[in-house]
């Protein structure tokens, strides 16, 4: 399957980055805004200051008036287009060349009546030109795209002296002065031309570095301590992805040993999740180092939300929900402990609730970066500097706090935490600082979770968790096994049917709830299309 080409048609900006096109786009709206705005601003506020005499001497041209009113219109419908209508970001760049064309010919317009008799010949450049020039700068284009417009543009300045003579009812000016309208503006047109080879090589060159060996990153979607996460599309497959990354300005730290630690962390998160099966893990694609010296994995991409943003976006959850989604967290730790890891941060963050293939409420644990196995020696596994503590505060077992040992019931204490924060909304223990916060695991009892919230607990959900919250590691559940077979044998999640859960993602998460298949479908009819 070939790679479609780029700029060779009217919409396709292949070549460069999505981000930055969109960004382009925005930015011809808001040049669409301020073009309706500033022509009847300039038109009345200049009247404002001129003294009434002279102002009684002024004729009003009538090519000033259309074309205050083209510019309104035409701006206006540009920033409807970038805001509203939304077509392709392609599209919309292309559709921003006929704007600029047509915002040269309102400038004409306006400056016209200049070449006309009792007005002395004006030899410097005028708006034609400088609009021109401004335009490569904030609406960037491929190469031809942009000359052609801008050369359209710059023969408005002569165009336009035929429609004010026509309108205006004037004799043609003379011939010199259409030369004279005309050489400016074509000389701001060969500037725009020369500055778009650099703006868009430019983008280009930033594309090219955001290629990782088969994919291309297309959007960021966000940074945590242990790098980036990108938005990816493979350059072949009809098949989204994310990619986890840590640059080499992160890798490439001053202290040896701390860049080491790093790069071992991340190796490991990869090679720990790719061993891994279960359907509620994610799913590594490929693992590998960038030529830049960026390590990355590819992963697959998720259409949801983590139970961070989850809670904080809707408030607590159902119990009959947390028991849906818990159990779903224990199939993969179930896995992962069978295989010797310990996953070390369980948290709200590093659970993702998604719309996946044709079931919602699906779970998948994420970042596996400060993974333990058992079966290493324990030289060989502390992988954090010397002092340091590995994990969450807010949902850090007393073990770790204690720098105890650390087995997989370190992973079943935050879940507990985890179905704690699902059903208040609150932290187990919300102290003012991080060191508070960690002594109170390790020394304070926990309050029930159905003191401190209005959502009604099942008493068995309710000892559940606060058996997950034990202080001592032999005293919780032994595995998440346990777990889940306590949540089948009360049936805490048997309410919580697959129709429920299409309902609330319908209602609450529309985008999300259709996002996977449209953008499964937009994938292959690109793919189709290309080949």
């Amino acid at each position: 399957m070939p790679k479609q080409s780029s700029g060779t048609g009217w919409g396709t900006h292949t070549d460069f980055p999505q981000d930055l096109t969109e960004k382009a786009v925005s930015r011809l709206g808001m040049l669409g805004l301020v073009s309706a705005a500033a022509h009847p601003l300039f038109h009345y506020c200049i009247r404002l200051v001129i003294p009434a005499e002279v102002l009684r001497t002024t004729p009003v041209h009538t090519t000033n008036v259309i074309a205050m009113w083209i510019a309104i219109v035409s701006g206006l419908a540009i920033y409807a287009l970038t805001r509203i209508v939304r077509p392709s970001p392609g599209l919309t760049l292309d559709i921003g060349l006929i704007f600029e064309v047509v915002g040269a010919f309102c400038i004409g317009l306006i400056e016209s009546h200049r070449a006309f008799a009792g007005h002395p010949a004006d030899t410097g450049p005028g708006g034609i030109a400088f609009w021109i020039t401004l335009f490569v700068l904030v609406v960037p284009n491929t190469l031809g795209k942009t000359a052609l417009a801008a050369i359209t543009s710059a023969s408005m300045g002569p165009l336009t002296l035929i429609v004010a003579a026509y309108v205006d009812k004037q004799p043609l000016p003379a011939p010199f002065l259409f030369l004279v309208e005309a050489l400016p503006n074509f000389f701001g047109a060969v500037i725009a031309i020369i500055l778009s080879r650099y703006v868009y090589s430019l983008g280009k060159d930033v594309s090219k570095a955001r290629e990782i060996g088969s994919y291309k990153l297309v959007e960021l979607l966000g940074r945590g301590g242990m790098g980036e996460v990108w938005r990816a599309e493979h350059q072949f497959l009809a098949r989204p992805a994310a990619i986890k990354l840590i640059p080499p300005e992160v890798l490439c730290g001053t202290d040896s040993n701390e860049t080491t630690i790093v790069k071992r962390r991340f190796e490991r998160e990869a090679q720990a999740t790719a061993m891994l099966s279960s359907p509620h893990t994610i799913h590594l694609y490929d693992f590998g180092v960038g030529e830049d010296g960026a390590f990355y994995y590819v992963m697959e991409l998720l259409h949801g939300v983590d139970l961070d943003t989850l809670v904080d976006k809707y408030g607590p959850v159902s119990a009959e929900r947390v028991g849906h989604l818990i159990d779903q967290v224990c199939s993969s730790l179930e896995e992962a402990h069978q295989s010797g890891l310990v996953h070390r941060d369980i948290k709200p963050a590093n659970i993702y609730t998604c719309r996946y293939g044709m079931e919602y409420d699906f779970i998948k644990v994420l970042d596996f970066g400060i993974v333990k196995s058992r079966e290493d020696p324990t030289g060989q596994t502390k992988l954090t500097n010397e002092g340091d503590t590995s994990g969450t505060p807010g949902f850090m077992p007393p073990e770790v706090v204690l720098g105890d040992e650390v087995d997989a019931r370190a992973d079943i204490y935050a879940v507990g935490c985890v179905a704690y924060w699902l059903l208040t909304g609150k932290l187990v223990f919300e102290e003012d600082t991080y060191i508070a916060t960690m002594l109170a695991h390790a020394n304070k009892e926990p309050i029930p979770p159905s003191q401190r919230t209005e959502i009604e607990i099942p008493p068995q959900l309710e000892d559940l968790v606060m058996w997950c919250l034990e202080k001592d590691p032999q005293a919780r559940p032994s595995s998440a096994g346990d777990i889940r077979r306590k949540i089948s044998q009360y049936g805490l999640a048997d309410s919580w049917t697959p129709e429920r859960a299409e309902k609330w993602w319908r209602l609450h998460m529309p985008e999300k709830a259709a996002e996977a298949p449209a953008a499964l479908r937009e994938r292959v009819f690109q793919a189709h299309a290309e080949i």
